[in-house]
């Protein structure tokens, strides 16, 4: 699925970005991979940047082509988030997903996605997938004090086009799960960071305990306190750890 329709550039803004202007071409369709050495406007979540040193890490867009209901649309997230779960997993490192899709090992952060849709009467025709994967980076920006790479955790250099490789296998290995009707739910749940355990979080400057039950298929996180169990989304909440 990923392996023939490729670009790679030596710099550009942001993959997401690039890719999504090839929308009407013909390269722009479900498996084209856009990859690059460096961003010099790399997109995160809550509008931050993606930071990254050059030619150290892994950064680049995957385009599918979910044709689902707008409504549904966090099953991408889950199985873009399990994708790379999968693959951290397969290299002996103990990953968790931080809701909605940090990848974390051992509390920090290695992986992030940004998920960008073109809808068509309320149905996503196509969905592009932003991945940045810490890879051989050593330092990081002292703001991110919860960031580390692959070759930290496994004490040695990775090469990059076997990580893109395999990543984008994972990838593919989840979407063709999804599409012969394989649940996702219970996976991304048994892999969700502080699940079920008891944890701080912060809504309107306040500060409060409570405890991860569960994601509504919106993609809102079901936290239970002390009070009542209430459901929140990415702007509303952050998890403290």
């Amino acid at each position: 699925m990923f392996t023939k329709n490729n670009i790679h550039l030596p710099v550009v803004n942001s993959t997401n970005s690039y890719a999504l202007s090839l929308k009407g071409s013909l390269v722009f369709k479900e498996g084209l991979v856009v990859s690059t050495d460096f961003q010099t406007d790399g997109k995160g979540q809550r509008g931050k940047v993606w930071e990254s040193k050059p030619k150290e890490n892994l950064m680049l867009s995957a385009v599918l082509a979910p044709n689902i209901a707008l409504e549904n649309q966090f099953v991408i997230t889950k199985i873009v988030a399990l994708a790379i779960y999968d693959f951290i997993k397969s290299l002996g490192l103990n990953a968790e997903i931080k809701w909605p899709n940090d990848i974390l090992v051992n509390k920090q952060k290695v992986a992030g996605i940004l998920i960008e849709n073109t809808v068509v009467n309320s149905v996503i025709s196509y969905s592009v997938v932003g991945i940045g994967l810490n890879v051989n980076q050593q330092e990081f920006d002292e703001n991110l004090d919860k960031a580390s790479s692959l070759s930290i955790l496994l004490n040695k250099k990775l090469d990059l086009n076997i990580i893109k490789t395999d990543l984008l296998a994972c990838l593919q290995k989840r979407v063709e799960a999804f599409r012969k009707g394989e649940n996702q739910d219970k996976p991304y749940l048994s892999a969700l960071f502080l699940k079920d355990k008891v944890a701080t979080f912060e809504s309107n400057n306040q500060k409060f305990m409570g405890i991860i039950r569960g994601v509504t298929q919106q993609g809102l996180l079901r936290v239970e306190t002390e009070i009542e169990t209430k459901v929140f989304n990415l702007q509303e909440l952050k998890l403290l750890y």
